[in-house]
């Protein structure tokens, strides 16, 4: 599909895609940027537009600058206007956003919206880097206008989350020996070490969020990409280090820092978005209690949650070893990325990760023989694109849904549960592939074991 599209576009003379397609990207962010901007109201609700952006980014490095310890729920809310608790991010987060202590909260959040629209161009960048196409300008600002207009696009814009950027860092991380090594003029180590120093660089910044980060460093560690995963979790590391200090200062000791964490992730666990049931989430422990309608604990849903992620992880594991060069490409990457966006705790924008998956399964047919069952690939390209595009987001659909009572079908849970099906029969297919491989492994065995076999 997307080849055909490729070839009548490569026709068009280069000069007019590219001014298509950056004035597309222009015309939509300004669109989205506006449309945020008068939609922010100043209540200190935990309602509106760009809220998260107030309560997880701006005020949390506010209270550091403070002298406040921001994982302290109560003392937080009683200093600053924020409508909910300071997220369990790592500390890391809060170095990453200290460039924002100057300005006021108004400017904070223009220079975050345009940060925002820099970093969706550089996500198309790096989704294209990842899958093999060339990153032309036009092809990078053409799939930055769907990102935007894609609903995970759309609600971390709205929200002012940093999942952009986290999103970026994992594509980066995942992809870091993919790419054949960039051998610059008279400094070939250099060049061969900058796809493992941005990969590490990616990894330090998923870090910041440890329900992205645990689930990735594990299926980078099982595809053989060690360097990666201990130098990226160092790094990490050693930045949350570096701002450790100022906390323990603010909190008044390690002891009661370590006791604001636990009572923070509490808090979190608690509020109604965050708990299982929660309309918002659509990871695979919230999918099974709303469709259940089981009221299992927490507990029961991490037990789930990391069982789901050791299948997948053994999957990869084992579908890189019969395959360590080709890795069977879109099928380990597709497998990989369900497991990250199903394992933990997760909500729409999350579906930002999609991307790359996404722009993988849109080929006429795999590079790399994978043993798909006939017509899987499609259902699985239409159940990824079904959340992306959210049908209920749209105002005409979502008027009919709700008289008639049917907006269940496509609301939270059927999202949800799509992500879940694409996941089963990757998982199907990966199994499929496995056996096939061990198969061909057997009969070249076999025909070793016949003398002369191999002569000709």
């Amino acid at each position: 599909m997307i080849d055909r599209l490729r070839h009548a576009i490569d026709r068009t003379p280069s000069w007019l895609r590219i001014l298509a397609t950056v004035g597309a990207f222009v015309g939509v962010g300004t669109w989205l940027t506006l449309s945020t901007w008068n939609g922010i109201s100043p209540s200190r609700l935990d309602v509106g537009l760009h809220t998260d952006f107030r309560d997880a980014i701006y005020y949390p490095v506010i209270a550091l600058r403070d002298g406040i310890n921001p994982y302290d729920a109560d003392a937080y809310f009683r200093h600053y206007p924020v409508g909910q608790e300071f997220p369990l991010y790592t500390p890391e987060h809060l170095l990453f956003h200290l460039p924002l202590v100057p300005f006021s909260l108004s400017t904070a959040r223009a220079i975050n919206l345009g940060w925002n629209l820099l970093l969706v161009v550089g996500l198309a960048a790096v989704t294209l880097r990842l899958v093999g196409y060339a990153r032309r300008v036009d092809a990078v600002f053409g799939l930055g206008v769907l990102i935007l207009l894609s609903d995970p696009g759309r609600f971390d814009l709205r929200t002012g989350q940093p999942t952009l950027m986290i999103v970026i860092g994992a594509y980066l991380a995942w992809g870091a020996d993919r790419a054949p090594a960039t051998r610059l003029p008279g400094l070939p180590r250099v060049g061969a070490a900058l796809p493992l120093a941005a990969g590490v660089a990616g990894l330090a910044v998923v870090w910041s969020k440890p329900t992205y980060a645990i689930p990735l460093t594990l299926l980078i560690l099982v595809r053989g990409r060690r360097s990666v995963a201990v130098l990226g979790t160092a790094l990490g590391a050693a930045l949350s280090a570096s701002v450790l200090p100022w906390l323990v200062a603010a909190a008044g000791g390690v002891n009661q820092l370590f006791e604001s964490w636990q009572e923070s992730a509490r808090i979190t666990s608690q509020s109604a978005q965050s708990r299982l049931g929660s309309g918002l989430r659509i990871d695979a422990a919230n999918t099974f209690v709303r469709i259940s309608r089981l009221r299992v604990s927490e507990t029961v849903g991490l037990i789930g949650g990391m069982v789901l992620l050791g299948v997948g992880a053994w999957l990869v594991r084992t579908l890189h070893r019969r395959d360590p060069d080709g890795d069977t490409e879109e099928l380990t990457l597709t497998l990989g990325c369900l497991i990250i966006l199903t394992s933990m705790y997760r909500v729409p924008y999350d579906n930002l990760l999609l991307a790359a998956p996404l722009v993988f399964l849109a080929r006429r047919r795999p590079t790399h023989p994978i043993a798909w069952p006939r017509r899987v690939r499609g259902a699985v390209i239409v159940l990824l694109l079904i959340p992306v595009i959210d049908p209920l987001g749209w105002s005409p659909i979502n008027a009919v849904l709700g008289k008639s009572g049917f907006e269940w079908m496509l609301g939270p849970t059927m999202l949800a549960t799509d992500a879940m099906i694409a996941l089963a029969l990757c998982i199907w297919t990966a199994v499929r592939q496995i056996r096939r491989a061990s198969g061909t492994t057997r009969s070249a065995d076999d025909i070793d074991r016949i003398p002369g076999a191999r002569l000709n």
